[in-house]
């Protein structure tokens, strides 16, 4: 696992320019949720009831009752949430694309081979990286045909009984827990793809590696995680402009985490599937 972690960094160095176009890509979506929560969701909130009013719970549930009523009848709620949408889908397309460039730059680096590889694995694998993302989502939704009609009770009775939302948390964390398993070994299965070693030695390789893998998942989680509780801390601490372009600053280190880990985990992969 150590190895993994290593030789991933060694990677990320030979991508960088990725990177910086990655940074910049999160960049625009900051930009563009700052400008949606400034424009549609504060003037929201500011009209939620207070809760030292009395008569809390009534207003709570006619502030419920209004909204949902504006789903239907408001054109600009209508509009900020076509418009969220539309980019959200946007974003989920071309997420898999990106996996996609990434990965055929880790080919060739393992290959000897040094150059941009990012676009034209964009172009020569987008597709294929696609149709797995597709079955993950996919996947990811099957459990939710069962587990969305009681969460929803659920939901319902915690508008009036916060405590009671609590209940909801097995549910959440087991369907969490089943999603990062199913984006593991779907990962694995796209390294054996692209690099046509097969899809299903590739799978057998995740299942043996599992624990490693999981483990640099949590040391690259923990890493990203303290950063932004750093970059958050300073942001507080620094009202005003300062704590925007803290906010903004973030993803960079976020973002270098994220690549990080699938350079490890792919680097993981490679000692399996490539042993020297």
């Amino acid at each position: 696992m150590k190895s993994s972690i290593t030789r991933g960094w060694c990677s990320m160095k030979e991508q960088f320019y990725i990177l910086i176009l990655l940074f910049i890509y999160r960049l625009f979506w900051g930009y563009f949720m700052y400008k949606f929560i400034k424009s549609a969701v504060v003037p929201v909130l500011l009209r939620y009831p207070d809760a030292d009013a009395g008569g809390s719970g009534m207003g709570r549930l006619l502030y419920y009752i209004e909204g949902q009523s504006a789903l239907h009848t408001d054109p600009d709620v209508r509009q900020w949430l076509w418009l969220l949408l539309a980019l959200s889908v946007l974003r989920l397309l071309l997420s898999p694309f990106i996996r996609a460039g990434l990965l055929h730059e880790l080919h060739q680096e393992r290959a000897g081979e040094r150059g941009l590889f990012f676009f034209p694995g964009m172009k020569r694998y987008g597709l294929p990286v696609l149709l797995f993302s597709l079955v993950e989502w996919a996947l990811a939704l099957l459990p939710l045909y069962w587990l969305l009609p009681k969460m929803y009770r659920l939901l319902l009775n915690g508008i009036l009984d916060y405590p009671r939302l609590l209940t909801l948390v097995p549910y959440v964390l087991g369907w969490l827990v089943y999603l990062f398993l199913i984006r593991k070994l779907l990962l694995f299965m796209q390294f054996g793809y692209t690099a046509g070693t097969g899809m299903f030695s590739s799978l057998l390789i995740a299942l043996k590696v599992l624990l490693h893998s999981i483990g640099i998942s949590v040391i690259m989680g923990a890493g990203s995680l303290l950063t932004l509780i750093l970059c958050s801390a300073a942001a507080l601490l620094c009202p005003g402009l300062p704590a925007l372009l803290l906010r903004q600053a973030a993803f960079l280190p976020s973002t270098l985490f994220k690549m990080w880990g699938i350079a490890a985990q792919y680097h993981l992969w490679s000692s399996k599937s490539f042993p020297q």
